[in-house]
């Protein structure tokens, strides 16, 4: 099932099929995790809106919020339940549940034909319902399905809605491509050219004399409490391990050894080995001329080039190993032959082997006390592999059945280390010069997704050699810290809101002198505002969009204007305010640029392809008829941001 997803989303409709893609299995699959989900809300009975004959109810709206937050959570570790839905994330993730039902019911009501023979064969797809055979198994699909939290029938139900929206979308999306007439306008407007002034005006120039009293401080702290958040911090107990754990054990002992010795026998007795060169051809009357070539004095090199061929050649070959890998008949060829000549022809997997005996090895036999070092090495390497991934499995179980890092780390004789409180970038704000241990670059990710209730968890640091038990040993949740704590901090953020207040008003008088005709340059002497600066700006369209590169927001405010106009501009951070004057426009001509045209084309297309998409969704949805229960949406908002006071 994840193949046809992940096809699905990555073709020319994907952008439409995002619409509607917060299925459960979806995306536990898309996060490569299919580990069940707890839910945040704590809601569970009722229905949080009706589409068509169909009800979403709050547990399973709880379900897709969940699994979108640990999906975000792949890219921004710290985020949280609340700051994901006060983000949008509670109305996207319901407005693609609603569209995933409106298409499901829409497609049912129109023909669209979706039977449970189809449904059937996605699931035996999916890589949980796979038995040790791999083959399907109805025992193994149930687990799964036990094991992500859902029913077998949520699962049926993800599928279906799958189904729809891979015979919906793309006949809906497929429409005709965006008409020369519209891309030439579009291509050249990428290509017109700007110019202007930008005036800047500090905040700094604006500062308060004097400092703000402490109920205005207090004030604007609370009122600011979001800008001096410090993300969520975990301490992270964690015992380190590797294979040497396990040295002593895995060591043989010396009947081991004589064991191992006396099984390989063969390996360890007098042997010979050969090294060849070898040319392969179709036939064997091929190669008898081939070796008549070579015995009346061609080079086999000579005689294989000749025929368009070359000559391999293969250094200490053994008599088992030729015969596995060619044919016992050459095998046997090579070995009944004497140095520097060349072997009888035989047949081979690739066809007729000729082949000259470079060199004869004679490999005298090893005794045990010679192979001793090297069989314990052997030995040692193998079971040590095996008992570590012995070791490993029983620490997962034993997580898995509710034991802590501490007796784990008891029961293997480990000590158990914990960090000071780190942000998930491993950051100590209690200690900036702090640095944390290079394990913490794997750790942290993981331990930013554990629960905080002491869940423990083993990760591969060096796979198949160093490994982790980890836990979270303590949190302080995001929040602001105490104002005593960071008053320098917020007393200048403050000044510096200020002052932008005052900047803005300067900057708006600035702007109507300059609508009033006043040069700009003019117009800022006047202001007489100590650190205000004027240059000049200019650029391109296609500068907005080109990837990778930092446009200024005064030269985007550009291409917002009328030529001759003027309009202020907010400085990131409350550092001051801009004036923008736009003095010329250069319009540009696409006409005869075939590959600009060509890649404006296609952009236009598929946007009206997404944009088909997605209007025949909301007439599907209006079709169907949806209802949102407004009062049960509230109130799992509430819950969720813990606005409700509780």
């Amino acid at each position: 099932m994840i193949s046809s997803i992940r096809s699905l989303i990555n073709s020319k409709f994907g952008a439409v099929i995002a619409l509607l893609f917060v299925g459960m299995i979806a995306i536990a699959f898309a996060l490569g995790d299919v580990t069940g989900s707890g839910s945040f809300g704590g809601l569970s009975g009722g229905n949080v809106a009706r589409v068509g004959d169909r009800n979403i109810t709050l547990g399973e709206l709880n379900d897709a919020l969940d699994n979108r937050l640990r999906a975000e959570r792949q890219n921004n570790p710290t985020l949280d339940m609340a700051n994901f839905v006060e983000g949008g994330g509670l109305d996207s993730t319901l407005e693609q549940l609603i569209n995933r039902y409106a298409l499901a019911e829409f497609g049912t009501r129109y023909g669209v034909a979706v039977s449970d023979r189809l449904i059937g064969s996605e699931i035996r797809k999916l890589p949980g319902a796979m038995g040790l055979d791999g083959k399907f198994s109805a025992e193994a699909f149930r687990a799964f399905a036990q094991q992500i939290g859902v029913s077998e029938q949520a699962i049926r139900d993800d599928i279906t809605q799958n189904l729809f929206a891979q015979q919906i979308i793309p006949a809906a999306a497929s429409g005709p491509a965006a008409p020369d007439s519209m891309v030439l306008p579009y291509a050249s407007l990428v290509l017109e050219q700007r110019s202007g002034q930008v005036a800047s005006i500090p905040s700094t120039a604006f500062f308060p004399p004097n400092p703000p009293s402490e109920t205005v401080l207090a004030k604007y702290y609370n009122d600011n409490a979001a800008k001096f958040t410090i993300p969520e911090k975990r301490a992270i107990s964690y015992a380190i391990f590797d294979k040497s754990i396990i040295a002593a054990r895995a060591k043989p002992s010396e009947a081991d050894i004589a064991a191992y010795y006396k099984a390989n026998a063969a390996k360890y007795a007098a042997s010979q080995t050969r090294n060849i060169s070898q040319v392969i051809v179709p036939t064997e009357a091929a190669a008898k001329s081939v070796v008549a070539q070579v015995t009346a004095g061609k080079s086999l090199a000579e005689v294989a080039n000749g025929l368009g061929l070359a000559v391999t050649t293969m250094n200490n070959v053994a008599k088992a190993n030729l015969a596995g890998t060619a044919s016992p008949a050459i095998a046997d060829a090579v070995f009944a032959a004497a140095k520097g000549t060349v072997a009888k022809p035989a047949r081979g997997k690739l066809g007729w082997a000729v082949v000259r005996v470079d060199a004869i090895n004679q490999v005298a036999a090893k005794s045990l006390a010679a192979a001793r070092a090297e069989i314990e090495t052997e030995l040692t390497k193998t079971r040590g592999e095996e008992m570590l991934t012995e070791m490993t499995a029983e620490i997962e179980d034993s997580f898995a059945d509710g034991s802590t890092i501490t007796d784990m780390a008891k029961q293997n004789g480990l000590k158990v280390e914990t960090s000071p409180k780190l942000l998930a970038n491993g950051q100590n704000t209690a200690n900036p010069g702090y640095k944390p241990i290079p394990e913490m670059q794997v750790i942290l990710p993981a331990a930013f997704q554990l629960d905080t209730n002491g869940e423990a968890q083993l990760v591969e640091l060096v796979p198949g050699e160093k490994f982790a038990m980890i836990a979270v040993a303590d949190f302080d949740e995001a929040a602001p810290p105490p104002l005593a704590d960071v008053r320098p901090i917020v007393q200048q953020q403050w000044a510096l809101a200020e002052g932008a207040k005052a900047a803005r008003a300067a900057a708006e008088r600035i702007r109507k002198a300059v609508d009033g005709g006043q040069p700009l340059q003019t117009a800022l002497s006047a202001a007489n505002i100590q650190g205000a600066q004027i240059e000049s700006i200019k650029g391109t369209r296609a500068d907005l969009s080109r990837q990778g590169q930092q446009i200024a927001p005064p030269v985007a405010m550009m291409f917002a204007m009328k030529k001759g106009t003027a309009k202020t501009l907010q400085g990131g951070g409350n550092r001051g305010w801009y004036i923008v004057y736009l003095t010329d426009v250069v319009k540009g001509d696409a006409r005869g640029n075939t590959e600009m045209l060509l890649a404006r084309k296609q952009e236009i297309s598929g946007l009206l392809q997404t944009e088909y998409g997605a209007q025949l969704i909301a007439a599907a949805a209006k079709d169907v008829g949806v209802t949102k229960n407004d009062d049960g949406i509230a109130e799992l908002r509430a819950r969720l941001t813990n606005r409700d006071g509780n």
